[in-house]
């Protein structure tokens, strides 16, 4: 939805009691931020969903050689990631679909609606992200581990012993953790920073103009 659209729709729908000195300018900028927000969370699930399709296809690829319990795990975590991610797409769309109302930009009231409910979803973004961490990590040491999953696993299960017999798996253990968890935490801060965040800070610019006016 472009702005003449939204400018339409406005004409269509405004009545004195929600559209008092209303200004266009306010409208039209609001109208871009959803219309790039839109576009941004339809890229990410997109790119989400070829993701996914591609982990599903993991076990059944050769090269990986995930088989037995190693791969009921495996698709355990991915189900447990696939709920966690519908969890805050769940809310963006909920924000497209409410943000498809031009009653949304017609008082700062409205607006500030969509700015808690976008500030919300970003939030559910963020936290889900995080809580998808452990079950990431297990992935990947499936995938990297191959055929000696099991193996591995029961490695770790007795890290006592494992680390006085074979320091330097546990030592290449955590630093793969570690420099795991770092670049999920980058990655994540960047892309909430460039697809979500600053549209948060421009509609929070657009409220307090608003108030002052």
């Amino acid at each position: 939805m472009n702005f003449d659209e939204l400018k339409k729709s406005w004409q269509e729908q405004s009545t004195d009691e929600d559209l008092q000195n209303p200004n266009l300018e306010h409208y039209k900028e609001v109208g871009n931020i959803i219309v790039k927000l839109r576009k941004n969370i339809k890229r990410e699930f997109i790119s989400w969903a070829l993701c996914m399709f591609f982990l599903f296809m993991v076990p059944i690829l050769p090269i990986y050689k995930i088989e037995g319990y190693a791969a009921f795990a495996y698709y355990f975590f991915i189900i447990q990631i696939s709920l966690s991610s519908l969890l805050y797409y769940r809310r963006f769309f909920y924000l497209v679909k409410s943000a498809k109302k031009i009653e949304l930009l017609a008082s700062r009231e409205h607006l500030l609606k969509l700015y808690y409910d976008l500030k919300y979803a970003v939030e559910t973004y963020r936290i889900a992200a995080y809580v998808m961490i452990p079950q990431a990590l297990f992935l990947y040491l499936i995938m990297i581990a191959q055929n000696r999953t099991t193996v591995w696993f029961d490695r770790l299960y007795h890290f006592r012993e494992t680390f006085q017999q074979e320091p330097n798996f546990i030592v290449w253990m955590i630093v793969s953790a570690i420099v795991s968890i770092i670049l999920v935490f980058l990655i994540t801060e960047l892309m909430i920073r460039a697809y979500y965040s600053k549209y948060v800070a421009q509609i929070r610019e657009i409220l307090d103009q608003m108030e002052t006016e």
